[in-house]
């Protein structure tokens, strides 16, 4: 057995200032290199090939009680909303454990999901569903028939869960960015481009595990875009049966705006039927029979980029985790009906370094308040706007998470772990009720962007990270070092 090394994402290109021409001139290209694997580079990016500040932290020894980050914040001067709403004071786990790489030589992994014969699907980003044993940890083949997907910048196949039901009627929903129309060149931008949009499907997974049938769309996200960033796409089932999807707001002006607009699917949380229907109780069905209506589908909105789901056990809540700009990655509680904020508030700044301070247009002829109060000189809360149970600043660049609630490592338990890219580590935060009151920095010493964390059937935290050789991590009790099969 051999200890797999660091390996690292590059940049493409520099920091490019965020609305100039340069900046969306190099849109393209930026997103050609980032479907092409490649390794070495030292500089953290996003979806768009943007530098993000903070990224990895410094490998230093934590203190238990102290302020677990210790860096200066990007949001300078910013007062959080509340006490212990960002910093949190350094836990320890106790417990020894340890992490084996059960499978390396993962695509880009996403999303991932356990059946009950004791395999693990994992969807890759370029577009395969792996098929993975569980025991051992061998890749068993690729399921077959699944749609073709547009892999570039933050796009491709993502995420994947298994229907309640699943035991009898074998069905699976998925995520995917498919490619929209046709090819065209832009004398513009003098490349190649295609539109694209994220598909919500339903398929049934055959008996032998080997193919997709029945496939079916139910949500595609509109406009089609050629802007590769921003997709969301989370899922989640809840305790009311019904299906939770989070789509992101697509990076840019002006659909980043729509992120507040009840006339767009984009930067919202959607609550839907296995059909792909809105939900019963859903609060902005009223009035579907006027010819301009609020979307019946939307649950909440004002999210930015919301890459994370995940469903207290003891409480049915529905927490995510999101994307901020330059520091301001949140955990949001989910409530009906909230407005989150984006991108009228937030903690951090812009990638350009301007503050958030209420300038950019608003959609739906919405208005701010006269003299909107500054928080270090950015808008970092309004009236009738949900404040982040937690932040960071700097970034972690939070995607996947789960609730611990196995019996494994019983000081975890009900804890919320969350994989962090940019961070290069595995968050867990310590709750009491709604409230962070410690944080930890797991796997550090992969040195690799985590993407996803699920809590197995064998009550273990199974991970996947975020690399063109990407691994499949098991997190144990034990004293050994990290191990790799």
């Amino acid at each position: 057995m051999s200890v797999l090394r660091r390996s690292s994402s590059n940049s493409c290109f520099p920091s490019i200032r965020l609305g100039s021409p340069s900046f969306i001139t190099a849109l393209f290209l930026v997103a050609l290199c980032l479907a092409a694997p490649a390794a070495h580079a030292q500089t953290l990016t996003n979806g768009v090939g943007l530098k993000v500040l903070g990224a990895r932290p410094p490998d230093v020894p934590p203190i238990a009680g102290q302020p677990l980050e210790t860096r200066p914040p990007i949001g300078e001067g910013q007062v959080p909303a509340f006490p212990g709403q960002t910093r949190a004071p350094a836990f320890i786990t106790a417990t020894p454990y340890r992490a084996t790489v059960m499978t390396h030589g993962l695509n880009h992994p996403w999303g991932l999901v356990f059946l009950p014969d004791g395999k693990i699907i994992v969807n890759e980003k370029p577009g395969s569903m792996r098929l993975i044993d569980r025991k051992t940890g061998r890749i068993e083949g690729t399921i077959a028939d699944v749609p073709h997907v547009q892999f570039a910048g933050d796009g491709g196949l993502l995420d994947i869960v298994l229907d309640p039901d699943f035991a009898s009627n074998r069905l699976l929903y998925f995520t995917y960015v498919e490619p929209r129309g046709p090819v065209f060149f832009d004398p513009k931008m003098k490349a190649d481009q295609q539109d694209n949009g994220v598909v919500v499907a339903r398929a049934k997974l055959s008996h032998d595990d080997k193919s997709l049938l029945e496939i079916k769309t139910l949500v595609r996200v509109i406009p089609s875009l050629t802007q590769v960033a921003h997709f969301g796409s989370r899922l989640l089932f809840g305790r009311d049966g019904y299906l939770y999807v989070s789509l992101g707001e697509r990076f840019f002006y002006p659909t980043a705006g729509e992120a507040q607009s009840l006339f767009s699917q984009m930067g919202k949380i959607l609550r839907i039927t296995r059909d792909g229907e809105p939900a019963p109780g859903n609060p902005f069905a009223e009035h579907q029979d006027l010819e301009d209506h609020t979307l019946p589908e939307i649950w909440s909105y004002g999210h930015r980029n919301p890459e994370g789901l995940a469903m207290n056990p003891e409480t049915g809540e529905i927490w995510d985790s999101e994307h901020g700009p330059q520091g301001g990655d949140e955990i949001n509680l989910i409530k009906r009906g909230a407005n989150y904020g984006w991108p009228l508030i937030s903690y951090g700044r812009n990638y350009d370094g301007t503050k958030i301070d209420g300038s950019l247009p608003l959609a739906d002829g919405l208005t701010l308040p006269r003299k909107p109060k500054l928080n270090g000189g950015s808008l970092t809360a309004l009236p009738g706007m949900e404040q982040p149970r937690y932040y960071w600043d700097p970034v972690i660049a939070p995607s996947g998470m789960t609730f611990y609630d196995g019996k494994l490592i019983p000081e975890w338990k009900g804890n919320l772990f969350v994989a962090g890219l940019a961070g290069q580590h595995v968050s867990r935060l310590v709750l009491k009720g709604q409230s962070v009151i410690g944080e930890e920095r797991m796997l550090l010493d992969q040195h690799q962007r985590m993407r996803d964390i699920k809590e197995g059937p064998d009550g273990a935290l199974w991970v996947i990270t975020d690399d063109a050789n990407g691994r499949l991590l098991r997190i144990t009790p034990g004293n050994d070092a990290a191990k790799a099969r």
